[in-house]
């Protein structure tokens, strides 16, 4: 039978209190949109997402050039000036989207199935948009402190 001293087991109480009340939370992504615009050289990306152990949301959207395809984008401020995003097309087909606030940072991997041609009986119309879940989240890497 191992026993602990009275600072080891204070420290493992206090680590673990702090994981507990969420100082390493996730991200919470929701509303996540992007793709091209029909008819135009012009892409979207929209998202809003909650960090700070969820008491903090930010909104952030850019409309980066693209004719057709899926779009990236580099990294952009949100609302929240202690946040950004970017979006970056991976030669595989699929994106990573990656989320910072402060110090902390996230990927979300979208994978090339996620991504999906539309309007196929207008081939004028037809553009490259995201077609996954809008609402998900990601593990947050802290630093440590």
């Amino acid at each position: 039978m191992k026993f602990f001293s009275g600072a080891s087991l204070v420290g493992l109480l206090a680590t673990g209190l702090a994981d507990a009340i969420g100082t390493k939370a996730p991200f919470t992504i929701t509303k996540f949109n992007a793709g091209a615009t029909p008819h135009s050289s012009v892409g979207y990306v929209e998202l809003t997402w909650s960090y700070s152990n969820g008491l903090n949301s930010t909104t952030c959207s850019a409309r980066p050039g693209t004719y057709q395809v899926f779009p990236s984008v580099e990294k952009t401020v949100c609302s929240d000036p202690f946040t950004s995003f970017n979006l970056t097309k991976r030669s595989d087909g699929g994106a990573d989207l990656e989320l910072w606030y402060q110090e902390a940072y996230a990927i979300h991997t979208i994978s090339a199935d996620q991504i999906v041609w539309t309007n196929q009986q207008s081939p004028t119309g037809t553009v490259q948009v995201y077609a996954g879940p809008q609402n998900f989240t990601v593990k947050a890497n802290y630093p440590e402190t």
